[in-house]
């Protein structure tokens, strides 16, 4: 009876042994800053290597959500459709991300969001502008911080300038 009471005590004792402990503004600001880093890295990589194998590497596989100009991708394949489409042999990519904003959530789920911009050029050196508003959410796995969701959005277009009224002549 006694290693009974023994044992369940240990595993009592254990349990309240992993709990995370509290974390407190300088663990918040060090784990912010690290993830910050990371989301700087992802952009540079893209920047250095727009290839759909790397793009996806940054990401968290199967389960990773993402959401762009309206749109919900169902499913990870069907976004994987749109990243090969879009990032072809040959193309380059010159990107930034500035205004970022970190919110720790935990010690396992840190939010980047900031401004993407930069240009995109095709094989045919064809050169479009871009300006979104990204933000990802970044949960801690056993291969480093990668992104589990993310969303892009560019600013809506212009109203269209009024026509000036005709003078008319006296």
């Amino acid at each position: 009876m006694g290693r009974w009471i023994a044992g369940a005590a240990a595993m009592v004792f254990a349990a309240g042994c992993n709990k995370p402990m509290p974390m407190n503004d300088a663990d918040r600001a060090a784990l912010g800053d690290s993830v910050s880093q990371v989301a700087t890295q992802f952009v540079a990589s893209i920047d250095a290597q727009p290839t759909p194998e790397n793009y996806l590497s940054h990401f968290t596989g199967k389960d990773w959500v993402h959401a762009e100009y309206g749109m919900v991708y169902p499913t990870y394949d069907s976004y994987v459709k749109v990243v090969r489409a879009t990032l072809r042999p040959g193309m380059s990519l010159k990107i930034t991300l500035d205004q970022k904003r970190v919110t720790v959530l935990d010690r396992d789920v840190v939010v980047v969001t900031g401004a993407l911009t930069g240009t995109m050029k095709d094989s045919a050196g064809k050169e479009a502008p871009f300006s979104e508003a990204w933000t990802g959410v970044y949960h801690r796995t056993s291969d480093g911080w990668k992104i589990a969701a993310d969303h892009e959005s560019t600013a809506p277009p212009a109203p269209p300038t009024p026509a000036k009224p005709k003078r008319r002549s006296h």
